[in-house]
């Protein structure tokens, strides 16, 4: 799961460094962009998300059938979430004249926006199909296909950048040349391979044929609302920590760009190291659902209260690493000197955010194993928007501390959700769960 985390971020990476290579307006254009397609697709990346702890929960039981089921009512729903996400690819200038971007800048956004909407149906597709080999302990063959992208992505976005007159020669009408619009171009092309890929292995791979998954049926009412009960919340959740995050990048460059470059690197590193508990988190929820579908309640609290203790212990390391290497990893990222000069600082900050990030993290995916996802995102709402937006402004500009002062809020906002979680996990662990039989029938 961490592999394939990574290989994900690999994508955004070579975007930026390949559209930078063009000029600041291509530049512009992905990062503005890419960040509307990933608010968008984040929410219902999330609601898929609820396929994971159904579905384990049946393949503890031994319920197979009901494993296949679920996967197919988990297709259903992808297919309802479609038509919203996709209205909002198509027709972005709403939202993208929130950014005051120059008008060319916002037209080359424009044409991103509709390239990587092509690739919406099987982006998600295969992120149903990665919860669901998640659910069934095969998280492996998801890495294997997700690393195969970023080796894609390099010549693809050549291809579709810089287009080409070769294809002629092989009866093929010319690739013109789309400049960073071409990024997401080759995003759709790589989802709909990925998707390909992995529609392959369901029809092909013995191990699959156990759950009878050919064909996606009928949808049912029942199973589709819990799915929709539980997945909706989720997705909720990861709006709104994408929506804090990233409005606090926002109010954070009226600080003047050496600063805005200096959050940007403590960001990014946050985001890199969050990979690790993500993972974690994931694989607890998993293991405790399965355990769950089993009949066996002590052993779901224990290996969600194991979760725990193992992404606390490992946040502990990385952040001692961070602070210790804070210095030199800032250096890594810029030679500018005001710029690491804000970034050093930061990390420090981020050494301890990274420390209630990760127990937050994992403490909401332990909940989904027990089917929790409203309180937990009301959780996430007064933490993160409360304290650490509305407290990040006020340390900000009403008490002079400048960058900094969003960081402790930050750091004040995970461990508000935190200890909201902890609590939220402590209750729900010491009562039995009872299967939804909606979902088996």
């Amino acid at each position: 799961m961490f592999v394939s985390q990574l290989a994900v971020m690999a994508h955004g990476i070579i975007d930026t460094a390949m559209a930078g290579h063009l000029s600041a307006r291509d530049l512009a254009a992905v990062a503005i962009g890419s960040s509307v397609y990933y608010v968008v697709y984040v929410g219902l990346m999330g609601a898929l998300q609820a396929i994971s702890p159904v579905a384990a929960q049946h393949f503890g039981a031994g319920r197979l059938h009901a494993v296949g089921d679920t996967w197919r009512q988990g297709q259903w729903m992808a297919i309802l979430l479609f038509a919203p996400a996709a209205l909002a690819l198509a027709m972005p200038q709403p939202l993208l004249s929130l950014t005051g971007a120059p008008a060319q800048t916002v037209d080359q956004a424009v044409v991103y926006l509709n390239l990587i909407a092509l690739g919406l149906p099987a982006a998600l597709w295969f992120r149903a199909f990665t919860t669901f080999n998640a659910a069934v302990s095969r998280p492996g063959v998801v890495m294997v296909i997700n690393l195969l992208g970023p080796v894609l992505k390099v010549p693809l976005n050549l291809l579709f950048m810089h287009g080409t007159t070769f294809t002629e020669t092989i009866g093929l009408p010319a690739v013109p040349a789309l400049g960073g619009a071409g990024c997401g171009l080759s995003t759709a092309v790589i989802a709909w391979a990925s998707a390909a890929i992995g529609w392959t292995l369901l029809h092909r791979d013995p191990f699959y044929r156990r759950f009878s998954l050919r064909g996606i049926g009928r949808p049912k009412a029942a199973a589709l609302r819990e799915l929709l009960r539980l997945g909706l919340p989720i997705g909720g959740t990861y709006l709104i920590d994408v929506s804090a995050f990233n409005l606090m990048t926002l109010l954070v460059a009226r600080l003047g760009n050496e600063v805005t470059a200096g959050h940007a690197i403590a960001s990014n590193l946050a985001a890199v190291i969050f990979m690790l508990p993500l993972s974690l988190g994931n694989a607890t929820c998993v293991l405790a659902a399965q355990r769950l579908g089993a009949e066996d309640h002590a052993g779901a609290r224990r290996t969600a209260w194991l979760g725990v203790q193992l992404v606390a212990s490992l946040a502990v390391l990385t952040a001692a690493l961070l602070w210790i290497l804070r210095e030199p990893i800032a250096r890594a990222y810029s030679s500018d000197a005001a710029v690491w000069g804000v970034a050093v600082p930061l990390l420090g900050l981020v050494a301890l955010y990274h420390l209630f990030d990760a127990m937050q993290c994992v403490l909401a995916f332990a909940l989904r194993a027990w089917r929790v996802t409203v309180a937990p995102m009301l959780v996430f709402a007064v933490a993160l928007w409360g304290v650490g937006v509305g407290g990040g402004w006020w340390l900000a500009f009403g008490q002079g501390l400048g960058v900094s002062g969003f960081w402790i809020a930050a750091i004040g906002s995970v461990a508000v959700a935190s200890l909201g979680l902890i609590l939220l996990l402590q209750r729900h662990t010491r009562v039995p769960i009872i299967a939804d039989a909606a979902l088996t029938t």
